[in-house]
């Protein structure tokens, strides 16, 4: 059972205690714009799942009923225990090379660009980690099911959740066995002495045998994201730019053999006729001003979405196809003119009305076209009525810019 959908509402209640402590504390780690991008990607990796692209299943099972592995009777306590114990050794690995090779750091990028640390951080995921299954094929051929593995591994993404966080210091003797939010804080750091260390996902025991773990520093403090930043609130550039970055490098260089091996480099490694990146782990944090209704606005535009993308993904199955791919692509341009929104752009109110004229359009073929109840329409009609009425208040009613500190 993949227990991540359960524990959504865990998720969400605990960033909003996270964000009254940090209130009350005077310590706030949440920056709106930073914080509606980290949830727009995890949402986006979740709602991925209805274009049906992944094709893990497919050749795990062709593997392991090619091979003819016999299967784990998961009766026993211990061997749930080995299970979840040998799928965190896999995931080590396939972190790990997540960070040395470009074409698995080109979908691990997205979870370290955050240049803040909560939970929300933890949520903000990749949509385009489609190889990475690779490394867990030793479990499935070792004869661990398939259902034990989804298992095993969703409970293993939920502990990870907790250690994105800067409230918890230390805990104690744990720090030497667990992946505690002490040594999580340096591996989402871009400080030099911070880079690529503490892989782990639940036991930090990996690291310290494999030796790639390092100690926070009380006189270092962590500075967190990219080195060569991000510089958007895009979600689908922050999916697609490291991509589209190697393309760009493979074709450029006059090497045969680097147009290949710059996919399986470090990240940082160019060919000798590509130029050098011009990285900064000191540059100043994206943050374009905005206004008290762009961020009242979109803060409850991202929520609405987050739902529509939720129950979209829950019906998946039971919805025509074509409306599945069409409120796909919708809810993908409403979080990207969120973040035109953000970044303080021109064109984002004519990309709203636009979007908000797509809605009205949806809501009078969705009837006709799909045959869904009226109430569908009924909804998403005065959704896109409201939505509308909110712009026109926003040329009636002048709102300050200010810059999103909390």
């Amino acid at each position: 059972m993949n227990y991540v959908v359960v524990a959504i509402p865990f998720f969400i209640l605990a960033m909003v205690v996270e964000f009254l402590y940090g209130a009350l504390a005077k310590k706030q780690t949440y920056r709106l714009s930073d914080t509606v991008n980290s949830l727009q990607l995890g949402t986006l990796s979740r709602l991925m799942d209805v274009l049906h692209l992944g094709f893990a299943s497919l050749v795990l099972g062709a593997l392991v009923q090619w091979v003819g592995v016999p299967q784990w009777s998961m009766d026993s306590a211990w061997a749930w225990v080995l299970a979840f114990v040998a799928y965190d050794f896999c995931y080590y690995w396939k972190h790990r090379y997540g960070h040395e090779w470009r074409i698995l750091w080109a979908s691990h990028i997205a979870h370290h660009q955050s240049e803040e640390f909560n939970l929300s951080t933890a949520l903000r995921q990749t949509g385009t980690d489609y190889i990475g299954f690779i490394f867990y094929i030793p479990l499935f051929l070792a004869g661990i099911p398939a259902a034990a593995i989804v298992t095993v591994g969703s409970l293993n993404l939920i502990y990870q959740f907790w250690v994105h966080t800067e409230h918890v210091r230390r805990v104690g003797p744990l720090e030497w066995i667990l992946v505690t939010p002490s040594n999580h804080r340096v591996h989402h750091a871009r400080n030099p002495e911070y880079l690529d260390k503490n892989y782990g996902g639940v036991f930090i025991i990996w690291d310290r045998l494999c030796g790639t773990f390092k100690d926070e520093r009380a006189d270092t403090p962590c500075v967190y994201g990219i080195t060569t930043g991000l510089h958007s609130w895009n979600p689908l550039w922050a999916n697609l730019h490291f991509w589209i970055d190697t393309a760009k490098i493979s074709w450029r260089t006059k090497h045969w053999g680097d147009k290949l091996r710059v996919w399986f480099k470090a990240p940082a490694w160019v060919p000798s006729d590509v130029a050098a990146y011009e990285a900064n782990w000191r540059q100043s944090k994206f943050d374009p001003p905005t206004s008290v209704f762009t961020r009242v606005y979109i803060f409850s535009q991202l929520w609405i979405m987050t739902g529509a993308s939720l129950w979209l993904e829950g019906k998946d199955k039971e919805l025509p196809r074509t409306f599945v791919l069409a409120a796909f692509a919708v809810i993908l341009f409403s979080f990207y003119v969120q973040g035109a929104w953000l970044e303080g752009r021109a064109m984002a109110q004519r990309l709203e009305w636009f979007r908000i004229a797509i809605a009205s359009v949806f809501a009078v073929v969705l009837g006709t076209l799909w045959s869904l109840p009226a109430v569908f329409a009924v909804a998403l009609g005065t959704y896109a009525v409201l939505s509308a009425v909110a712009l026109v208040i926003r040329h009636i009613v002048p709102s300050p810019s200010v810059r999103i500190a909390g």
